[in-house]
């Protein structure tokens, strides 16, 4: 039996749960108990604490300039001309650069290639490129990117995915604005929906969202003469920015070299966009011979990087009269914005995720990637599946109302187990399914049962509701991805006995660099502070990928254990012969080298080491991984999208003020299936982090667009949480064996954050006696659902 929830602590508050089985260490050498699951010390956090971290903004060079762009103020028209002079005339410049400057291709993004660098003879967003201004002051960069001159021919747009698709609307693009549809089909829906008692349909507006993260975009361009150009960035994903930079100056990718700088936040919004000012802020130290860095202002970030898609989601799904799910229908209108980027593979992931942990005998599921003038979606944090979680909880919910049922009975009743585990794209999940697990830790971390049958009562104002969600997350990347889905590692024993770790995942502050820190000091016995790991750089590790989909923990460490067993092929002999054993009888734990069941019997990993250095023995081991290929029908949406995945339930408890729209997020019960833990408190930091960020999408975070313009582009109009607002949390974490990455492991990242807004959703419609079916639920939301039965109705009617 568990042990009852403790009462929460403001903030945070861990609670483990779940057996202590481990999982498999996927091949290498079994090892002792070292680092693995522990909260040693961050490898940067004391640089960060005391400021002397160096970002991209910390970083300049002798005769470096500063970069500005001349960027469109609309978000749709014609280019009649374009007049630089001004700008050139603006003391310090140096260079004020077009399309016509671009001596490679003028096009730009990670996948497809319907965005130019430099826009020539139309503008389709808020952003849109007309020129690059180099000069010696920020000041008069800036000045100068606004003297810049267009005559623009303002044309019609289309701001609305729906509207879009509507015959006679603007087109964004010639060929009209539906770009793709992904499918899902399983089973036959007519035959099903006889046997639904109840059917629910509805249609969801998900808002968008902007990262938010710390630090603003930058990058720092230097040339290298012997047409060589190196990048410094903040960034996701260094090989990106390769490709594209390459792309633009018609150069080698061996000539582009692109190293990670420290990352202030990233969230998926550092991963294809860095590109961008990469290849603007390189364009100018081409042409001018000298260092170039560019920084975004707070404003301008906001105003024109990529945000969370913006959808609508149409859902009809039916149940019989004791809660049994027998058909879900879904169509989903996904916002691309003026270019593609990658919304199609954000799609694919909204695409099989709509339905989440439950069995659905026959689902359809269209998912339309539509073109528009606002500005365009791309990574976010959950990518793609947040927005359709937070539909199906909701529908989920309505279901259980319409049947009279608790709403954890109705997900008890539906949810995948050791039984029921083939999911509606047919994929059969293998190893435990622990939905039904996370769902009854989570509900007893909440108190759920107690809640329901006392609810509490504050002030004459306040009501207080509470609010599940369960979901089901695919680790790493969808199989229309999963040729990016491999990963390089480099490990170099100093004679010392330190450890030298290079990796192609970028740290953005998620912990990656500690992850792979504790791998690498498990795997080779030794302290984590004996290990030392560098931020990515393409001249030093193979093409990794982008740092998303939870996926960093799980191919850097899987890469790093294929280099720590090349390393041991010739370690373990050296240190055989010191100790007088076999090589497959040394074990690596503590710092030493051991004989198995004969601890006494021990040299020092350092000691072996210097033997192996002393006899020129190579030193240094590069590990590759690749996720295993599996097969899709991107017709039908039926085969195996993921190679693993993970559960997780959080359940929030809110208090409404009615009278003003308020919702304040009291406390989250969070609890995810993570497989084995690799360092305690950067998992534990995840979930909080993860919580605190949804809740901000959830209540606080709208993005106000005007016919393409966003017009709160500053954080006093865009309101993001802050620490004095993070609730309550209690977390569980449960382990097992199955399925996964290092040691068993799966990704945390996007898990923790996926759940949460969904929940809070369900939570504020139960305490309201209401449904309310547009996020974000800010104050003028909520009071507009209340409608009616707002306290103060009749003065709203009156005012009106």
């Amino acid at each position: 039996m568990a042990d009852p929830p403790a009462r929460p602590v403001k903030g945070r508050r861990s609670k483990v749960e779940g057996g202590s089985a481990r999982a498999a260490d996927r091949g290498l050498h079994a090892t002792p108990p070292g680092p693995l699951g522990g909260s040693h010390a961050r490898p940067d956090a004391s640089a960060k604490v005391a400021g002397l971290t160096r970002y991209v903004g910390d970083l300049a060079l002798p005769g470096m300039l500063h970069a500005a762009l001349a960027t469109s103020r609309v978000a749709s028209a014609r280019i009649r001309s374009l007049d630089t002079r001004a700008a050139l005339a603006v003391p310090d410049v140096v260079a004020v650069l077009t399309a016509a400057d671009v001596p490679g291709q003028n096009s730009i993004g990670a996948v497809f290639g319907d965005q130019p660098l430099l826009v020539t003879d139309r503008v389709r967003m808020v952003g849109d490129r007309l020129a690059l201004v180099a000069a010696r002051t920020p000041e008069a960069a800036w000045i100068a990117a606004r003297a810049v001159r267009a005559d623009l021919e303002a044309i019609p747009g289309v701001h609305d995915p729906v509207a879009a698709l509507d015959e006679g609307s603007p087109t964004v693009h010639d060929g009209g604005n539906l770009f793709r549809t992904l499918r899902v089909v399983k089973g036959k829906i007519d035959s099903r929906r006889s046997k639904a008692t109840v059917i629910v349909e509805a249609e969801y507006h998900v808002g968008g969202q902007d990262h938010a993260y710390l630090e603003p975009q930058g990058c720092l361009a230097i040339p290298e003469g012997r047409d060589r150009l190196t990048i410094v960035a903040s960034c996701q994903c260094p090989f990106y920015i390769q490709h594209a930079v390459a792309k633009v100056l018609g150069l080698p990718l061996a000539a582009v070299r692109v190293e990670q700088a420290p990352t202030g936040g990233g969230f998926g919004g550092k991963e294809d966009y860095p590109s961008e000012p990469a290849a603007c802020a390189a364009l100018l130290a081409w042409h001018t011979g000298r260092p170039v860095r560019l920084l975004f202002h707070r404003e301008l970030d906001l105003q024109v990087t990529t945000k969370r898609h913006a959808m609508v989601v149409r859902h009809r799904w039916g149940a019989d009269a004791k809660g049994k799910l027998q058909f879900a229908e879904v169509e989903t209108f996904m916002d691309a914005g003026a270019y593609a980027g990658l919304s199609t593979v954000v799609a694919e992931r909204a695409n099989v995720s709509c339905i989440g942990p439950y069995a659905v005998p026959a689902v359809d599921v269209k998912t339309h990637v539509v073109y528009t003038n606002n500005l365009f979606g791309g990574a976010y944090r959950g990518f793609g599946a947040p927005q359709v979680t937070w539909a199906a909880e909701a529908t989920i919910d309505k279901l259980a109302r319409e049947l009279g049922l608790d709403p954890l009975e109705m997900r008890r009743r539906n949810a995948l187990d050791g039984m029921a585990r083939t999911l509606c794209t047919g994929q059969k999940l293998v190893g435990p399914v622990l939905a039904r697990e996370v769902l009854e830790s989570a509900t007893r971390m909440a108190d759920w049962d107690a809640f329901r049958a006392s609810r509490p009562q504050g002030s004459d104002r306040l009501r207080y509701g509470m609010g599940i969600s369960l979901v089901l997350y695919g680790c790493n990347l969808h199989w229309g991805g999963q040729q990016l889905d491999r990963s390089s590692a480099v490990v170099i024993l100093q004679p010392d006995g330190s450890v030298i770790v290079r990796v192609g995942l970028t740290d953005m502050g998620q912990g990656n660099l500690t992850a792979a820190q504790t791998i690498a000091a498990q795997a080779l016995g030794v302290a984590p502070a004996a290990v030392q790991v560098w931020q990515p750089d393409t001249t030093t590790v193979g093409d990794s990928g982008p740092t998303v989909a939870s996926r960093g923990s799980q191919m850097s460490g899987m890469a790093i254990l294929d280099a720590v067993a090349r390393l041991r092929t010739r370690l373990d002999p050296v240190a055989a012969e010191l100790l007088g054993c076999a090589a497959e009888e040394v074990e690596l734990g503590g710092g030493f080298a051991t004989v198995r069941g004969q601890a006494d019997r021990r040299v020092t990993v350092a000691t072996v080491a210097a033997e192996m250095a002393s006899r020129r023995l190579e030193c240094i081991a590069t590990g590759w991984y690749r996720t295993t290929p599996r097969e899709f029908d991107s017709e039908t949406g039926q085969g195996d999208p993921y190679e693993f995945y993970a559960m997780a339930c959080h359940v929030a408890r809110v208090a409404v003020d009615p009278e003003l729209g308020l919702v304040t997020v009291e406390e989250v019960s969070a609890a995810h299936d993570v497989g084995r833990t690799i360092h305690r408190q950067a998992l534990e930091g995840q979930i909080q982090g993860g919580i605190v960020q949804a809740m901000g999408w959830g209540v606080t975070e709208a993005l106000h667009l005007r016919d393409g313009v966003l017009v709160n582009p500053n954080f006093t109009d865009y309101i993001i949480p802050t620490a004095a607002d993070a609730p309550n949390i209690n977390i569980a974490v449960l382990e097992s064996d199955g399925p996964g990455g290092p040691y068993g492991a799966k990704g945390i990242g996007e898990p923790a954050f996926i759940p949460t807004a969904a929940a809070i959703r369900n939570a504020v419609c139960d305490a309201l006696g209401l449904e309310i079916d547009t996020l974000p639920l800010t104050p003028p939301t909520v009071v507009a659902a209340l409608g009616d039965r707002h306290p103060l109705a009749w003065v709203l009617e009156k005012s009106r």
